[in-house]
């Protein structure tokens, strides 16, 4: 070992001065000069690199460029190295060994640099500063104690070369380096709770082990700007005073805790994971550990201790740490409070309109509609669960319907099909919209049985397990988990309820009442008329006419093919598309985009400027204010960029009629206090007394479209009632 080991140190030695970076306009900070704000440390160095001296060339450095233009950072205020100095055989990464025997020469560089930030790329330079793992850590800070040079600030960052590899992890890193963490100082006094509170607050509860009220804390500063805490046991009374701003970390949470313990409720009530949300943070994995309390150390997200791990540097213990001993719940539950007020009071400033005027009055009515859930036919669930097993038991099939690779053998080898898509793994795929595509009694019976199989699993299974003694259903709605601003429902998720078939039967109304349901009329459409501005589908909108008619009189077509061609080219349409979905060669797809684009020249002109916009912005704004960054046209592959083209063009259509619904349920809600029960899609649903359920349909069709409009276009709806959502989305 120790001859490998002195073989290194005189490999080492031709290149300690690796300190220079291409692309820097001047020689970056190195050993002996100024300092560096900051030190970017990669693995090793590639054939390129020792051949020539300089760090990070080749494909890997201009995805390095790339991420540190968009954190915003001077090329010329970093110092570039490599964690070992020397590169090991067939490029593969350093051994243990190979990097300890470099330590002493990196520990010297950042003596000598002595850089505010250090940050690591990749999983080898991490583990010289913590042993978790770079999945764990990615896009996050963290404090380290170097031997004889005091504390330094470290950033775990995967190494671009990593999405050579893995596509995927591009868009995580372009998040990454889009939000890179700074110093905050999370320091707090622990003192006694005020009298009254007349400021801006954060809150924080925890359950006891009895599933009530237990620890909560309060965290505020005081007039000199000193960060406070007030730590609180069970219930204890709290008084707010009229200039109070309670801030929660997933608010419906914290309420509905404050709400079984009968504590005063604030009335002004902000939430950071809406906030984080709003700001396009932690979208990297839509999945979120804020509700409950496990699962805080996931990556990504809109969790707090990921947040606040990210965006303080604050690294907070997690509940599997705590539970317990409940002698570490008071700390716990303080910086709880602690990280949620800081990431406010960090975030404020940015905060979009949006977030003000539409994502925090949307809390309040979210939650009251949860609250009241919609009643469910016990008796139809029934009948239903015994229709599908008894459709599922008439199956023969030849094969496990779960299975790919037996799937996969049967179509590609017994059927002999010639693949045409394929998975990230490059096996051939066998998704369903593969298999939809193969005229055989085999396949269709397996798309069939898993078809009905889901169904089962969906609604008889799920429904009846989220069924109340009062048959009432209380799914969750999220206002955090999409790219358009949607809202999204769980537990059950009821925008998977289709129109068509029978399942809109099970939810009914009580006795007494009826089910009102208002849709809006070709919702996205007509926003797209109103952002286009073509002239030809304002005129059609205004005089009554069908577009979808107007599309196929422009084409030659039938009605249902010209409406399948508008919403084709309201989601970007290309040929291929249009091939695909006419079964026409590529040439006639191109005339069908053509002749569409001189019938409507407003959508060719949207198109344009949208297409332009993503490449020269790389992010999309809807007719609201709320930002999406395109990741797919930070991309080197031109049909990734492709795919980031289509969605500038459909998510401001999209996004803004979201808002659309958005803003008339905040106004529903609180100048009326409308009884809703759910929002699917474009769809409204309300539970309103039978003898005034017409008069209410009849006034929502009348006042919706007054709420909003946009370039002059208003949103007409439709409306309809009944005993079941069935015969009320029938008229």
């Amino acid at each position: 070992m120790m001859n490998k080991l002195t073989a290194i140190h005189q490999q080492i030695k031709a290149c300690t001065k690796c300190s220079l970076r291409e692309g820097a306009t001047q020689p970056v900070a190195g050993v002996g000069e100024e300092d560096a704000k900051y030190m970017i440390i990669g693995e090793a160095p590639g054939k390129m690199e020792d051949k020539t001296g300089v760090p990070f060339v080749g494909l890997a450095g201009k995805r390095l460029n790339t991420l540190v233009e968009l954190a915003g950072i001077d090329v010329n205020d970093c110092y570039f190295t490599n964690v070992c100095k020397c590169r090991p055989p067939a490029n593969r990464n350093p051994r243990k060994a190979e990097v300890q025997s470099c330590a002493q020469y990196l520990q010297q560089e950042i003596m000598t640099v002595k850089p505010e930030y250090i940050i690591t790329l990749g999983a080898v330079p991490l583990k010289l500063f913590s042993s978790n793992g770079i999945r764990q850590m990615h896009g996050t800070q963290f404090s380290y104690e170097y031997p004889n040079n005091g504390e330094v600030c470290v950033i775990a960052q995967y190494h671009p070369a990593a999405a050579l590899h893995q596509p995927r992890l591009w868009a995580v890193m372009l998040d990454d380096w889009d939000n890179l963490p700074e110093k905050v100082n999370t320091g707090y006094i622990i003192v006694e709770p005020p009298k009254s509170y007349n400021c801006t607050l954060a809150l924080d509860t925890e359950n006891d082990i009895d599933g009530k009220l237990g620890q909560w804390s309060v965290a505020w500063r005081d007039e000199t700007e000193q960060l406070l805490v007030a730590p609180y046991y069970r219930k204890m009374p709290i008084k707010y005073g009229k200039d109070s701003l309670v801030i929660f970390h997933n608010a419906k949470w914290d309420l509905r805790v404050l709400q079984a313990a009968k504590m005063e409720e604030p009335t002004n009530v902000v939430d950071t994971m809406i906030a984080a949300y709003c700001l396009g943070l932690g979208r990297q994995d839509t999945k979120d550990s804020s509700i409950g309390k496990s699962g805080d150390k996931m990556v990504g997200g809109l969790g707090l201790k990921y947040l606040a791990r990210r965006h303080l540097g604050m690294a907070m213990k997690t509940w599997d740490e705590v539970k317990g001993k409940p002698e570490l719940v008071p700390e716990y539950n303080a910086e709880d409070s602690v990280g949620t007020y800081l990431l406010f009071e960090k975030w404020r400033k940015d905060l979009p309109q949006h977030f003000w005027d539409i994502d925090t009055p949307l809390l309040r009515v979210i939650m009251a509609m949860e609250d009241r859930g919609v009643m469910v036919d016990p008796d139809f669930l029934k009948r239903f669960s015994e229709n599908l097993d008894k459709q599922l038991a008439e199956f023969n099939l030849p094969l496990n319907p779960f299975s790919p690779d037996q799937i996969r053998s049967y179509v590609y080898g017994t059927l002999g099909i010639e693949p045409w898509k394929f998975t990230d793994t490059g096996a051939p795929a066998v998704e369903s919209e593969v298999l939809e595509t193969i005229d055989d009694p085999i396949v269709q019976d397996i798309l069939a049985y898993k078809g009905l199989y889901k169904e089962r699993g969906t609604y008889a299974t799920n429904y009846a397990k989220r069924l109340g003694i009062d048959n009432r259903i209380h799914c969750e709605f999220k206002q955090t988990s999409t790219a358009t601003g949607r809202l999204s429902s769980a537990k059950p998720n009821l925008q998977n309820v289709v129109k068509e078939g029978e399942m809109r039967n099970l939810f009914v109304a009580p006795e007494g009442k009826l089910l009102v349901r208002m849709d809006w009329q070709q919702l996205e459409l007509r926003v797209f008329a109103a952002l286009t501005q073509e002239l030809t589908m304002l005129k059609a909108l205004e005089e009554g006419r069908s577009i979808h008619q107007e599309t196929a009189d422009a084409l030659g077509l039938e009605y249902k093919d010209g409406k399948v061609v508008n919403f084709l080219m309201l989601y970007g349409g290309t040929a291929w598309k249009i091939s695909q979905e006419f079964h026409v060669p590529i040439d006639k797809a191109k005339e069908m985009i053509k002749t569409y684009y001189g019938a409507f020249p407003g959508v060719r002109k949207y198109h344009e400027e949208m297409i332009t916009r993503a490449h020269e912005e790389r992010k999309v704004t809807n007719y609201f204010g709320r930002t999406r960054r395109l990741d797919a046209m930070f991309a080197e592959d031109w049909r990734v960029r492709r795919e980031g083209e289509r969605e500038a063009i459909n998510t401001p259509i999209q996004g803004a009629a979201a808002e659309i619904v958005k803003l008339a349920m905040i106004d529903l809600h609180f100048k009326y206090q409308a009884p809703m029960l759910m929002q699917v899609h474009d769809e409204l649903i309300f539970e309103i007394e039978a003898s005034q359920a017409k008069a209410y349909a009849k006034w929502l069709e009348e006042y919706i479209p007054t709420l909003t409009e946009i370039n002059g276009v208003r949103f007409p709806i439709d409306v309809g009632f009944g005993r079941t959502w069935k015969e009320a989305s029938n008229g």
